[in-house]
């Protein structure tokens, strides 16, 4: 069947969001805009036309990230689940994460890195981003209970914020840490993650 004009953009756009994350990870930043629409069957023209530019096509990339980590954040939430619970399932969501295509996931937010020092736009698109994500996962963990019973202490806001930009560091540094050799230890990172659970006062 035909696809609409609205249908093919969209095939479109992400025919280059996929294309252009690869290519970042094996090129890196410099690739030509013209390779990264050749690598997906378009012109120059459709990136253009699509995004505007080559930063915020990059941008785009990340922001596709952001979504996916908020729609795994919210599949995560159950009724009833205690604060120590919740934290120990983000943790093991991000461990079951890591697949075979870790190293190029890795090489992938180590040149976001890159493009935030050397672009203020994009450092301040990034930080925005960022925050979103450490927002969804705080939204998930205010007013959960600190242990079990019903007359346990539930967290607020600001103390679920400060666990979820824990939670995301935790991880982040511990899977960043793995690429030189390649090893990642990931049951060492789900007991740090639980840990964080002191930080709410009991």
């Amino acid at each position: 069947m035909r696809r609409t004009r609205a249908e093919q953009r969209e095939h479109n756009r992400r025919a280059l969001l996929a294309s252009t994350r690869h290519l970042l990870t094996t090129r890196g930043t410099s690739v030509p805009v013209d390779t990264i629409a050749e690598a997906a069957d378009l012109t120059t023209g459709a990136v253009y036309s699509i995004f505007g530019s080559k930063r915020d096509l990059f941008l785009a990339v990340v922001e596709e990230g952001v979504a996916e980590f908020a729609e795994g954040v919210a599949r995560l939430g159950t009724d009833g689940a205690t604060l120590p619970g919740l934290i120990e399932a983000y943790a093991r969501r991000v461990a079951a994460g890591v697949t075979d295509d870790f190293p190029e996931e890795a090489r992938l937010e180590v040149l976001m890195l890159l493009l935030c020092l050397d672009d203020p736009f994009f450092r301040e698109e990034c930080l925005r981003l960022q925050r979103a994500q450490r927002d969804a996962l705080a939204g998930l963990l205010t007013g959960r209970a600190v242990t079990d019973g019903p007359a346990a202490r539930r967290i607020d806001r600001a103390e679920a914020t400060l666990i979820a930009s824990s939670l995301l560091a935790v991880t982040a540094g511990f899977l960043l840490r793995g690429i030189p050799d390649g090893h990642r230890d990931l049951d060492a990172m789900i007991r740090a993650c639980s840990a964080l659970t002191a930080l709410a006062a009991p």
